[in-house]
């Protein structure tokens, strides 16, 4: 007797946020854990972190949908949730910075669009914008943020607050680049501490792990993957020196004297990124003139 054929519930595109996100040299972490257990526990803990997005808020919205598959996690929302931009947004910023203290850095893109989205389907325009984005237009580690999201976080906003306050919360976590792309700022003190919670007193501490990570970024000979710990290297210069500007009778400085102390403590990695920036622009010479 031939099998009965098993229906496929049909389903249709939604309007969904999705995240895309993965590891920053990946492979090279990877091959660091092949003989070293401790390494490997320190990544799987990490991974976790990524799969955590979202997690606490699971009971409340209930359209979250999330996806892994070895270093990327793909986390969506349908756009009605309340706040879902908003909260999103918040847990990649915990996120980022947790992982950055750890050690890890991601690349990712936050956008809208259709997309299904279940146990057995990741599938959609939206996907695929979420993918290029990360893989094409990010570049460097960094989470790109889509400017749609402001428009619907301005029509799905929280209940005690209007549309036009959530839209301005959103815009808070959006820092605009040079390249005009928006993204999650994860170095900056407005970043980290006004804006996303951290602790003003576990600053210096979080900005010494960037410099660690830094330090051992800007050691590698590769153009391609120094160009882009030398973008975090100008915003790690930038953190540092927004505090040595600080005048003596500035009110954070005389309330605050021994964070200043230690972040203005901080190596700026100088010379390390002399270095990488010697490499990345002999690069680019060699490329210029094998494409002449």
């Amino acid at each position: 007797m031939a099998k009965r054929k098993k229906q496929t519930l049909k389903r249709e595109y939604e309007r969904r946020i999705i995240l895309f996100l993965d590891f920053l040299g990946f492979k090279e972490i990877v091959e660091n854990t092949v003989r070293d257990d401790e390494k490997l526990q320190s990544l799987l803990k990490a991974i976790d972190r990524l799969y955590d997005i979202g997690q606490e808020d699971a009971d409340l919205y209930k359209t979250r949908s999330i996806t892994t598959f070895s270093d990327s996690v793909v986390l969506s929302y349908a756009i009605h949730e309340q706040s879902a931009v908003f909260y999103l947004l918040n847990d990649i910023a915990f996120a980022v910075i947790d992982l950055a203290i750890q050690g890890y850095l991601v690349r990712g893109a936050v956008t809208v669009g259709d997309l299904v989205h279940t146990t057995r389907y990741l599938v959609g325009p939206a996907m695929v914008t979420a993918y290029e984005m990360e893989s094409k237009l990010a570049r460097t580690p960094r989470v790109l943020i889509d400017r749609k999201l402001v428009s619907i976080a301005r029509k799905a906003h929280a209940e005690q607050h209007d549309g036009k306050h959530e839209a301005d919360y959103v815009r808070n976590f959006m820092t605009k680049d040079e390249d005009g792309h928006h993204y999650l700022n994860y170095v900056s003190w407005k970043s980290v501490v006004e804006i996303v919670g951290m602790d003003d007193d576990n600053y210096p501490l979080y900005l010494r792990d960037i410099g660690i990570i830094l330090k051992r970024g800007l050691a590698k000979t590769d153009p391609g993957v120094l160009s882009k710990y030398l973008w975090i290297h100008e915003q790690y210069v930038a953190a540092i020196e927004q505090f040595e500007k600080l005048g003596a009778k500035h009110a954070y400085r005389i309330n605050n004297p021994e964070n200043c102390e230690a972040i203005e403590g901080l190596s700026k990695l100088t010379e390390d990124a002399r270095n990488a920036k010697r490499i990345t622009k002999a690069a680019r010479k060699k490329q210029t003139k094998g494409g002449s």
